[in-house]
């Protein structure tokens, strides 16, 4: 086990050194569609000790709630060791009127993961490093700040162990709510042209998001910062 463990933190420790994760902070974002708001986004990041916890709600407001009903969290806790992250537990659970969906995960040792998807449990054998969907976006801020070249990583996702290749589309200057941001412009893309998230990082909050456009069946739903406080500098 002392083998297996080492193993696994000299396999997660890819951040460079003088470069930290983003400060703890609260934010808010507008979601929207076609120019119709949907609903409001929180999130939050904290840190006690060595561990981290990131949150998310989203829920829908005005008109969009009485029609869905849209309620959706996302938690993502685990250890950070210097620049490193090393997730312990993931909930993904989104309800409306129609669905009741629930992704749970738990690393149960630096090799294995376990959790459930749709109600069916699953068991799978996962490389050092490997992150949640959440945690991921903590390492890419990370890898960011440290102008890394290479943004590839493991991902557990609904029960199955898969690669994310990042790719960057250069840096804009983006004005959010009366405020300018130097973003990195991300691309996350999946097979198939039908899904693509495209992801706005500002340098000015640590390489967190100011506007994320989520792609899929032709559908554009779009998530614009409202305001972003740090609590943690």
């Amino acid at each position: 086990m002392i083998k297996q463990l080492m193993v696994f933190l000299l396999a997660g420790m890819s951040s460079v050194a003088g470069f930290a994760l983003p400060a703890a902070f609260n934010a808010s974002y507008s979601v929207s569609k076609s120019g119709l708001t949907l609903g409001e986004m929180r999130v939050s990041l904290s840190y006690t000790n060595n561990h981290y916890a990131y949150h998310k709600s989203t829920r829908a407001t005005g008109l969009a709630a009485w029609l869905s009903g849209d309620k959706m969290i996302e938690n993502a806790d685990g250890k950070v060791h210097g620049n490193s992250i090393f997730p312990e537990s993931y909930l993904f659970h989104h309800t409306s009127k129609r669905k009741d969906r629930k992704d749970q995960l738990q690393f149960v040792n630096p090799r294995l993961a376990k959790g459930s998807y749709k109600g069916r449990a699953y068991s799978i054998q996962v490389p050092g490093g490997t992150l949640d969907r959440a945690a991921l976006e903590l390492a890419l801020a990370r890898d960011l700040a440290a102008q890394k070249k290479s943004l590839t990583y493991s991902i557990v996702e609904r029960g199955k162990l898969k690669t994310y290749h990042l790719t960057r589309q250069g840096v804009e200057k983006i004005n959010i709510g009366g405020k300018n941001y130097h973003a990195e412009k991300i691309m996350v893309a999946r097979k198939g042209a039908a899904r693509k998230t495209i992801l706005w990082l500002a340098k000015e909050l640590d390489y967190m998001p100011v506007k994320i456009n989520h792609i899929e069946k032709g559908d554009a739903i779009v998530s614009n910062l409202k305001w972003f406080k740090f609590t943690g500098k």
